[in-house]
């Protein structure tokens, strides 16, 4: 019995398991798969795919200009700084928006001016 007490008295009471921290779980990685990063810096959105889209299908000449501002975007995000990746992200963004409203003006305006002349041409 005096051994028993002896051995329960030489034995810490902790509340965790001893050589087990709580902050260690991080660097448990398997091996040959990288350590991820504990933040992701946020990145801004550059409006690439669309700004392609309106340059090569809407309005070529601001798709042109909202390209050249989503390249910016994308120059600022990796250089990290967010307060110009953000202004270039919202002209990007304006100029695709007007950029659509153009081509949806002149598709309409050309299928207004394609109407008037099939219905004089058939009047006769």
């Amino acid at each position: 019995m005096a051994e028993l007490t002896k051995s329960i008295e030489l034995q810490p009471i902790t509340s965790q398991p001893p050589n087990q921290d709580l902050d260690d779980f991080s660097q448990h990685v398997s091996p040959g798969y990288p350590e991820l990063p504990t933040t992701v810096p946020r990145q801004v959105t550059d409006y690439l795919p669309l700004s392609l889209c309106t340059m090569m299908y809407c309005f070529f000449p601001i798709g042109l200009i909202a390209l050249l501002y989503s390249m910016r975007v994308r120059e600022a995000n990796l250089l990290g700084d967010h307060t110009r990746a953000q202004r270039a992200s919202r002209i990007a963004c304006v100029l695709n928006i007007l950029a659509v409203i153009f081509a949806g003006i002149t598709l309409v305006a050309i299928s207004i001016s394609i109407m008037a002349c099939i219905s004089e041409y058939s009047s006769c």
